[in-house]
């Protein structure tokens, strides 16, 4: 992966942990960044996780867009399944400081 793909993953999930920490549920808040990442028609790559978002959920859209791995996953789909928007949306970022990170 690129070191401007990896940067823009970690932005989206920057974006992604801040809309869900003003509360917004974590579907609407993804659709939103992808929304917001797919304007003027660039990052067609969002466009098939926000189907997989519509069919599978929150989770495998994350999955789809290769926004994170098996491993967080597994972790996300509790957080997620929880309920608990502050440690979901502290999950996510510390997700986007360790893609930038590995930068």
């Amino acid at each position: 992966m690129s070191r401007a793909e990896s940067g823009e993953k970690g932005r989206l999930l920057r974006m992604l942990a801040f809309h869900i920490h003003k509360k917004l549920p974590a579907d609407e808040a993804l659709t939103a960044c992808f929304e917001a990442e797919g304007r003027g028609g660039r990052h067609r790559q969002w466009r098939q996780a926000g189907s997989v978002l519509a069919v599978e959920g929150f989770v495998p859209a994350l999955v789809a867009a290769g926004l994170v791995g098996d491993e967080a996953a597994l972790v996300l789909s509790v957080l997620h399944a929880a309920g608990d928007h502050r440690l979901l949306s502290k999950a996510l970022e510390n997700l986007a400081a360790y893609r930038e990170a590995a930068d």
